[in-house]
């Protein structure tokens, strides 16, 4: 089932431009992967305590490409907001995740400082899909007394980018911390 997923992101890319169409097209692509979870294995559900959370990387394409990863968030957990540094689509699978969008309202030029202003707030149960532009922030937390699970596809890996990570409440900005990732 990954094979032909990855083969068929790996079209859609080659044949569409980024923006919100190549976007639409990825969404429909993965879809099925929530409907249907008996492709989920036990080992997907594994976490790093000191995170909160586990990342399990599906593929990642050779070079500068793109990255298929499932993330479980322990009940309870999530990270600060941050951005991606390229585009994003990120999809439930199984229990609930709290994702909350945040606007920055400074211009940027004060280095190290960031002032942001909550924008929305989404749940993202199964099937339920959250796309990202390289410069949007979000949040994420499970709320929940369960593991959740989801899917998390980007144009490029994210241990190749300088992503940031915002504190809204000290109006902070800094590097986003490198993450454990695995195999899956």
């Amino acid at each position: 089932m990954i094979e032909t997923l990855v083969a068929d992101i790996r079209r859609i890319l080659r044949e569409e431009p980024a923006g919100d169409a190549m976007l639409t097209d990825l969404v429909e692509r993965l879809a099925p992967l929530a409907a249907d979870t008996s492709w989920i294995d036990e080992d997907l559900y594994e976490t790093d305590a000191a995170q909160g959370f586990g990342i399990s990387i599906l593929h990642e394409e050779p070079g500068d490409g793109f990255l298929l990863e499932t993330v479980c968030w322990e009940p309870g957990r999530g990270v600060a907001p941050h951005d991606h540094q390229t585009w994003g689509v990120v999809m439930g699978l199984t229990g609930e995740e709290i994702n909350v969008d945040w606007r920055r309202t400074d211009d940027g030029s004060a280095p190290g400082k960031a002032a942001l202003e909550q924008a929305g707030e989404t749940l993202v149960t199964g099937g339920v899909v959250k796309t990202f532009r390289p410069d949007d922030i979000h949040s994420i937390r499970n709320a929940s007394q369960r593991p959740s699970l989801s899917l998390h596809l980007y144009g490029r890996s994210l241990a190749k980018t300088d992503r940031s990570e915002f504190n809204p409440l000290s109006g902070t900005v800094v590097p986003c911390p490198k993450r454990v990732r695995r195999a899956g």
